[in-house]
């Protein structure tokens, strides 16, 4: 497993925010650290693509997201720069999906959630543009489900948990509205389970967890 977060040691070797574990428990030598906490990974082929709250990763300058090699540990030339915290990647194909509290990634204003090229690291065209913060991500299909502190989503009021298209990027018209943040998604069939701060979602009285 790639694991990150908050640590300086794992099973008694020093690991900076980031290390990679074997099936067995043992922790393999793959070691790129990061200079802050990491809050997000997910895999792309042979690399690893992990958000935080970052500068320095790889061996090299990147904030907040940095895709590495899987082998090596190095930084790849892949740099979207977002310029505040990214607590939420999904790679989907040639897309990186992510969210956070950023207003600029990928070379584009983009708030709280952002699709980049794979490849390239810029930003592609599709914007849901939510006005705040994202730190939630799970594919559903054709579209995608996020959540967050956000209360808007494309112009339309969307509490804290929204389905947006990943064609046109638009909000359907799925709303639990969540009434406090929503931290973590999972998708299983028809299903979606979300984890947060809230107390109330999808019209009933819901501790901090749902399922939808």
């Amino acid at each position: 497993w790639y694991i990150g977060g908050a640590f300086t040691n794992v099973g008694g070797v020093a690991r900076t925010n980031l290390a990679h574990v074997a099936a067995n428990g043992t922790v393999t030598s793959w070691n790129p650290g990061a200079n802050g906490t990491v809050y997000a990974i997910a895999t792309s082929g042979s690399s690893v693509v992990a958000g935080g709250g970052f500068t320095f990763s790889g061996g090299q300058t990147r904030n907040n997201l940095v895709m590495l090699d899987g082998i090596t540990g190095l930084a790849t030339p892949w740099n979207p720069n977002a310029n505040n915290l990214v607590g939420a990647v999904l790679v989907d194909g040639t897309t990186v999906y992510a969210g956070g509290n950023f207003t600029n990634v990928g070379g584009q204003a983009r708030v709280g959630l952002a699709a980049l090229d794979a490849g390239t690291g810029l930003a592609t065209s599709w914007n849901p543009n939510p006005n705040n913060a994202v730190y939630a991500l799970a594919r559903n299909g054709a579209t995608m489900i996020i959540g967050g502190v956000f209360t808007t989503v494309g112009g339309q009021a969307r509490n804290r948990i929204a389905e947006v298209d990943l064609t046109t990027a638009t909000p359907t018209a799925w709303n639990p509205n969540a009434n406090n943040r929503v931290s973590a998604l999972a998708v299983d069939g028809t299903t979606i389970y979300a984890g947060g701060y809230f107390t109330a979602i999808g019209g009933e009285v819901r501790g901090r967890l749902a399922a939808i």
